[in-house]
């Protein structure tokens, strides 16, 4: 598959899963127009997990899949409308780093004569590309296995870093919106959400954890829209109030407070790997998941995970499969979180 994309002009590059995956194709949208610096490239992802495109440079065109009207009702229709759209835009290219029936029947509608994809699973969406690469999902981590499809074509890797630059005025319009920002004392934000619940630590976790470091940090607590019980739950736990406590940040603002404060702590969810982004030291917590495949993709951090001999990890997420329910994350105690923060030396 040397040259494959040659003669290639517009690229439609797509991965329509969630926020974290959608940071991790950022090296291959480096590397695509490091090799190709005239090629169109536009990229396709979930509606809700587009914004970072945006402030990407390298991406010509931002596109976002309507996901929950498409599960909706006349969702049929709209899916139509959508296709229409995407074959208006006459790519030459496709390039799934999904592997998933919905984004096949995508990129086979989308009209491209070139349709490249991973053929993991041997499911009859193969027979919709034209081209399958060999590399192997659950192998090494994800950032190495989509950039692993572009050496399959060709393509020489470059850089395999993964940087999210914030623009002065987010960070300039955070500093005037939380005055308090402007503090000395070393500032440490908490996530203490994930979409599924069985990759939360839980507050009770949380609130030990900011008890023990108080003197040291202030306290940051962020949580998405939905998660307000969360942040409730733990400043009910603790004796004082955050330095700021809030779930009313878009994404790019996340990112801007995430770039200010000097460390992270949260569960194994897209805000770990935002952080970690904007180059931030973060400390994620991972219980069904394994960090060597979906870790945030950085030096600096540090990771705590259930032992990797626990049979039940690498579990489906769908329900908990042990008798003890999150047994994974029981295993990672409040106290040795508590020493990391304390002993950490950040530069």
């Amino acid at each position: 598959m040397q040259d494959l994309l040659k003669n290639t002009k517009k690229l439609l590059l797509m991965k329509l899963r969630y926020i974290g995956d959608s940071i991790w194709m950022l090296p291959v949208i480096n590397n695509l127009k490091w090799n190709y610096p005239h090629l169109k490239l536009s990229v396709l992802v979930n509606e809700g997990t587009e914004d970072f495109f945006y402030l990407n440079p390298l991406v010509d065109e931002v596109l976002t899949f309507p996901r929950k009207k498409v599960k909706s009702r006349f969702g049929f229709l709209r899916f139509l409308k959508f296709i229409k759209k995407i074959r208006k835009k006459n790519f030459d290219t496709v390039i799934d780093l999904t592997d998933a029936d919905r984004p096949a029947l995508i990129s086979f509608l989308s009209g491209a004569k070139i349709r490249i994809s991973y053929d993991n699973e041997h499911k009859p969406r193969r027979f919709l590309y034209t081209h399958k690469v060999n590399a192997k999902i659950n192998k090494k981590h994800m950032v190495e296995y989509h950039l692993d499809l572009l050496k399959e074509l060709g393509i020489k890797i470059h850089d395999t870093s993964i940087k999210i630059q914030i623009p002065d005025h987010i960070l300039n319009n955070l500093y005037q919106r939380f005055p308090q920002l402007h503090n000395t004392k070393r500032k440490l934000l908490i996530h203490p959400g994930a979409r599924n619940p069985l990759r939360q630590w839980g507050t009770k976790n949380f609130a030990k954890v900011i008890s023990a470091v108080k003197d040291k940090y202030d306290i940051i607590l962020i949580a998405a829209p939905n998660e307000t019980h969360l942040i409730k739950d733990i400043i009910s736990q603790i004796n004082f109030k955050p330095l700021i406590a809030t779930t009313e940040l878009n994404l790019i603002e996340f990112a801007g407070i995430c770039k200010i404060c000097d460390l992270y702590l949260g569960n194994d969810t897209g805000p770990l790997h935002i952080a970690a982004a904007v180059g931030t030291f973060v400390i994620g917590i991972f219980g069904p998941t394994f960090s060597h495949l979906a870790g945030p993709w950085t030096e600096r951090k540090i990771i705590f995970e259930a032992p990797a001999d626990l049979k039940c990890r690498g579990c489906y997420q769908e329900f908990c499969l042990n008798q003890e329910y999150k047994a994974c994350l029981k295993t990672i105690s409040p106290k040795v979180i508590i020493s990391a923060i304390l002993n950490l030396t950040i530069k």
